[in-house]
């Protein structure tokens, strides 16, 4: 046994010393790392931002924290321990944490000046995010799913998938306000259907009727929960050749109306049901106000590049469930030139968040869209610089206690809709954003090929017994919702 000792002792002392550094050459400039968290800011408790060095064989990090800790990782890449990470990160709210990287890199190691990630005082007590995940082609739903991901850890699992419900196609999976006991998600294909989740009950709901044009789609929840605001949208997909721009995705009708939950009822407005095109309804924070985007007709394809979208809100009464007589443009879309979608409120009430793009009504496939934010106290209207890229920001939506947001952009690769989540201040600054963190960001990012769809936060796990919903989705039984008008 004592002569095990000392063979493991020596194998353990040669290894690391084969791994120290030598003749190490410093660099006057910081590492290319992958993803960018340089100078980001995070939330304490977030799942380890580890990173890969470019061209490094292996990697000495050593991570100390302003307020208190440290920690130190060699290995081929920046592969923190979760436990030791969230210990640091709860350390230094408020602070910093200080990275130093020395990489092995072409025979030689080198060591780069040391950055900073800044912990929020802010949390981010939410367990996680819910998105849709789509492959790259059109041809088949088999492989579309809704998934959640643990933000505090690595670990994703299926909320709905294609291989449960084959043939159908899963979207507008909507929480209320990040409650996931109060959970829709909307089944598209031959079995189509609404589903509807309230504290573990479910019930699917037939939206088509006579007096609709769709069956419902795009939907957002009231903070009483007692309705849901939906559009119903005639979408149509054009594909192009030979240009860089490959598809549109467009509207031939839509419409806005409001389902009360309680009596699976639809409400219907004559004045958000207009030979204009209504879309994208959601209601304030307090419940008060209704946000929607409309916009002239197109009927054509040869004139998409028409189709812009004003901003626009009015009165809602929730104990009557109607609406005032007080439409309010607040965005010109012909003014500006420009079209106004995905509106989101934080649920603090300080902001309106929302997408601009030079037309569209789908901007996720348009490289100038930039995400817009409108102080609701004052009206005023700003870019968010500090967030934007040169790529498509889309999908927008706000943690719980509206500090830290969650969107869609392709700065990566140009392709794929990747997360990103940035921090908010109450006066609406932002911060830099940060991807979505993995266990090896590149080896991740490199083999993967879907995109990101619809992402929200969740104060919970989605509990939804796939199995049974899936029997309930082919035996077709719905309950045929009623219309009302208002």
């Amino acid at each position: 046994m004592k002569h095990f000792c000392y063979i493991f002792s020596f194998v353990f002392l040669l290894f690391s010393c084969a791994q120290t550094p030598e003749n190490v050459q410093t660099i006057d400039s910081l590492p290319e790392i992958f993803p960018d968290y340089i100078g980001v800011t995070i939330p304490a408790g977030i799942a380890p931002l580890n990173f890969n060095v470019k061209n490094a064989e292996k990697v000495y990090v050593e991570v100390k924290g302003s307020n208190d800790g440290n920690m130190l990782v060699k290995d081929s890449y920046a592969n923190f321990d979760i436990d030791k990470w969230h210990d640091l990160t709860l350390k230094n709210m408020g602070g910093k944490l200080e990275v130093s990287v020395t990489a092995k890199i072409n025979d030689g190691w080198k060591t780069f000046k040391t950055f900073d990630i800044f912990i929020s005082r802010d949390s981010l007590e939410d367990y996680g995010l819910t998105f849709r995940m789509i492959p790259p082609g059109y041809e088949t739903f088999a492989h579309i799913g809704i998934y959640q991901r643990d933000i505090h850890t690595f670990n994703q699992e299926a909320v709905l998938d294609g291989m449960a419900i084959q043939g159908e196609c899963m979207n507008c999976h909507v929480p209320n306000r990040a409650n996931p006991k109060q959970f829709q998600v909307h089944v598209r294909g031959r079995h189509a259907a609404t589903l509807i989740q309230q504290n573990g009950k479910r019930k699917l709901l037939q939206t088509a009727t006579d007096s609709t044009i769709a069956n419902c789609m795009y939907a957002y929840w009231h903070p009483s929960g007692k309705y849901i605001a939906y559009s119903l949208n005639l979408i149509h997909q054009t594909f192009f050749e030979d240009t860089l721009k490959y598809i549109e995705v467009f509207d031939k009708a839509s419409d806005a109306l409001i389902l009360d939950v309680e009596k699976d009822e639809l409400i219907l407005y004559d004045k958000l049901m207009t030979k204009d095109f209504e879309s994208y309804p959601v209601f304030s924070s307090d419940g008060k106000k209704i946000y929607y985007c409309s916009s002239k007709p197109y009927v054509t394809q040869g004139i998409l590049d028409k189709m812009r979208y004003s901003l626009i809100k009015v009165s809602f009464d929730e104990n009557s469930g109607k609406i005032g007589n007080d439409f309010d443009t607040i965005i010109n879309a012909e003014k500006i030139q420009k079209s106004i979608t995905h509106p989101r409120p934080s649920y603090d009430g300080r902001f309106l968040m929302f997408c601009q793009a030079d037309y569209s009504v789908f901007p996720i496939h348009h490289k100038e869209s930039d995400l817009y934010i409108m102080e609701l106290e004052n009206d005023s209207i700003r870019p968010l610089t500090e967030v934007n890229s040169d790529c498509a920001e889309t999908f927008h939506n706000f943690s719980s206690n509206s500090r830290w947001f969650v969107f869609n952009s392709r700065r990566v690769d140009k392709i794929n809709n990747l997360l990103f989540i940035s921090h908010i201040d109450e006066k609406g600054n932002c911060t830099k954003p940060f991807l979505l963190p993995q266990k090896n960001p590149k080896e991740f990012y490199e083999n993967f090929f879907f995109s990101y769809n619809v992402p929200d936060f969740t104060k919970d796990k989605v509990e939804l017994d796939i199995r049974a919903f899936a029997d309930e989705i082919y035996s077709d039984k719905r309950i045929q919702v009623r219309v009302r008008r208002n």
